[in-house]
């Protein structure tokens, strides 16, 4: 189910798949899947550091499987602070930047 995630793309950039774009905008990131006890659904988080505000910060990607082929993000977090739905959109939007869009 990693592939599935690592090799999708996100609608807003279709030219690079997700893998790509976490390895260009993540410094040193680092890949962790597992099934949540919660709701028994598939989660993958990307997680490293990336540039906020000109400061490094820790932040995590989280993806959750949403069916067989589908995936959605599920999370977002900045120094362990939940981000909101406008802080996912601008993640993606320098992702996409970042790897040349």
């Amino acid at each position: 189910m990693d592939d599935t995630i690592k090799n999708g793309y996100f609608d807003a950039c279709k030219k690079h798949n997700v893998e790509t774009l976490v390895k260009s905008f993540f410094a040193n990131p680092k890949w962790e899947s597992f099934v949540s006890p919660d709701d028994d659904n598939y989660h993958l988080n990307a997680s490293g550091q990336i540039a906020y505000e000109n400061k490094p910060v820790n932040a995590v990607i989280q993806f959750e499987m949403d069916g067989d082929d589908r995936w959605q993000i599920n999370a977002f977090e900045i120094n362990g602070e939940a981000q909101n739905d406008f802080m996912v959109a601008e993640l993606i939007n320098e992702m996409c930047l970042s790897a040349g869009n």
